[in-house]
């Protein structure tokens, strides 16, 4: 589950605050979970013998081998950051992993701090770059291997990452536009729609608002629509240039799940009242771009 807010546009019927429930997931920056683990690799001998070689940090992926490519070739996902799973989250029958769920609340959050350091900006949920999670599948885990992965990917609408060629290392510090998330839905009444920013998009990303940590407590929705609607008004004055009737603030915020694997981010949009093909960003008082 996902919500969403908004301050109504002056051509709208709504009331000047919006707070709607809706199912959906998070749509930037968590791929599916069943997409995230690693196949096996190629592997001799007998189990005790067998070990994956893992992408290193800097280094790139392709699909779900866990072994290293050259980023100047196509990959899908770049490594951030390596780790060891600890003890405690070992599976309560011998020699199978932790399922999924438990592995994404102990180390999805650190993976999401890595992304962040790694892509040059905190609001990397307002673009089309992710954080990615590998770790090691049932017959890397029976043979006492412990590793995960953290990673950046270029995702699509669902979520998926995207094969592209080159590093992205520090790619929002240097271009945060190249990658924005505009979306052909209005974010206020339904789950956004990823487009690139030049179709027909109803808003456009244009930050994010930390509410808190992934082990603190969840706000609630009053919580959440009080700290979005000045937080989020800021944001879009801003990246506007000015005050509009025709575009207005609107924001989502995670569900608890999602809350507790590290998105922890409102996201705010510039959303405009109706279909443009180009950014509103430091358009002040002009037209809305066609």
């Amino acid at each position: 589950m996902s919500r969403s807010g908004r301050i109504a546009l002056a051509t709208s019927a709504m009331v000047a605050a919006l707070v709607m429930t809706g199912c959906a997931h998070a749509t930037i920056g968590l791929a599916e979970l069943d997409h995230m683990r690693s196949t096996d690799g190629t592997r001799a001998g007998n189990d005790t013998a067998q070990r994956t070689i893992v992408a290193e940090v800097g280094e790139c992926l392709d699909g779900d081998n866990p072994g290293p490519v050259e980023c100047s070739d196509e990959h899908t996902v770049e490594v951030t950051k390596k780790g060891t799973l600890g003890s405690d989250l070992g599976s309560t029958e011998a020699g199978v992993p932790p399922g999924e769920s438990t592995v994404f609340r102990a180390v999805f959050p650190r993976c999401r701090s890595a992304a962040a350091e790694y892509l040059g900006s905190a609001s990397y949920d307002a673009s089309t770059l992710g954080a990615w999670l590998v770790w090691a599948d049932v017959k890397d885990w029976k043979a006492g291997h412990r590793w995960y992965r953290c990673g950046v990917a270029q995702l699509d609408g669902t979520g998926r990452p995207v094969a592209r060629t080159g590093s992205i290392r520090d790619a929002l510090a240097e271009s945060f536009d190249r990658y924005r998330v505009c979306s052909a839905t209005r974010p206020s009444a339904e789950v956004p729609e990823t487009v690139p920013c030049s179709e027909p998009h109803m808003a456009e990303a244009v930050g994010v608002v930390n509410a808190g940590k992934a082990d603190g407590p969840v706000p609630s929705e009053p919580e959440f629509d009080d700290k979005a609607r000045t937080a989020c008004g800021t944001k879009v004055h801003e990246f506007v240039g000015a005050d509009r009737r025709d575009v207005a603030p609107s924001w989502r915020w995670p569900d608890e799940t999602t809350w507790r694997i590290g998105f922890t981010n409102i996201m705010c949009y510039a959303e405009t009242n109706q279909a443009t093909t180009g950014s509103v960003r430091d358009i002040g008082t002009s037209p809305l771009p066609n």
